[in-house]
Formats: C-alpha cells, structure tokens, sequence
C-alpha cells in the first residue's frame, strides 16, 4: 500500500539554491534550510537526497491542497502550539515531511 509519504516518484518540481537566503531566512528561522512554495524549493545550498525528500513532501502536499496549503499550515502550526508540541515540530505537515525523509534516510543504498 501507498501512502501520501512514499517516495515512489519525486512530483515536478524545481530547486533554486540563493546562498543569500541563508540570512534573511536566518532571520526568522534559526537554523532553516528551504521553504517550499507550490513545485518550487528555494534553498540556500544544495539538498541532499535525505533533505530533498522533505521538500518533496511539501510540493506533494501543495499539490494535494493548493492555494489552501498556507492556511492549513499555518492552522497545524497553531494546534501543536496549543498542544505543545511546537509550532514547527509539532505541525502535522512538517511530522509528514520529516516521515518521508526518514523512510529514504532508512532504506539500504542502491
């Protein structure tokens, strides 16, 4: 069975890497790597394929949820803030994300 965080096939998408996102990012959030906004990754280096794999988990769920996907997160941020879990570590999106990532982190080489 397929769930939502297999990695069975990367969504299109794009990866723009701007080293100078890395301070105006750092700005907000300490230790960021990339944000993803519909099929685009905007990063401040390369991703490695662990990396990747969770911001692939953010185009998916932008294809899933389209223009209604900032809401959705910013709405997940806020129950975890209230279930004190952490607005990010908590957000059910990023704990789908982190998912995705580790089921490739997790799988033999080749």
């Amino acid at each position: 069975m397929t769930t939502s965080t297999d990695v069975v096939a990367d969504p299109p998408h794009r990866v723009v890497v701007v080293p100078a996102l890395r301070r105006v990012g750092g700005l907000v959030l300490r230790d960021w790597l990339a944000i993803t906004i519909g099929s685009r990754i905007l990063a401040w280096r390369e991703l490695n394929p662990v990396e990747l794999a969770h911001e692939l988990a953010h185009v998916r769920q932008w294809r899933r949820h389209g223009m209604l996907f900032p809401i959705l997160y910013g709405a997940a941020s806020l129950r975890a803030l209230r279930g004190h879990q952490g607005w990010y570590d908590g957000n059910r999106y990023e704990v789908e994300a982190r998912k995705a990532a580790d089921e490739l982190a997790r799988r033999p080489p080749g």
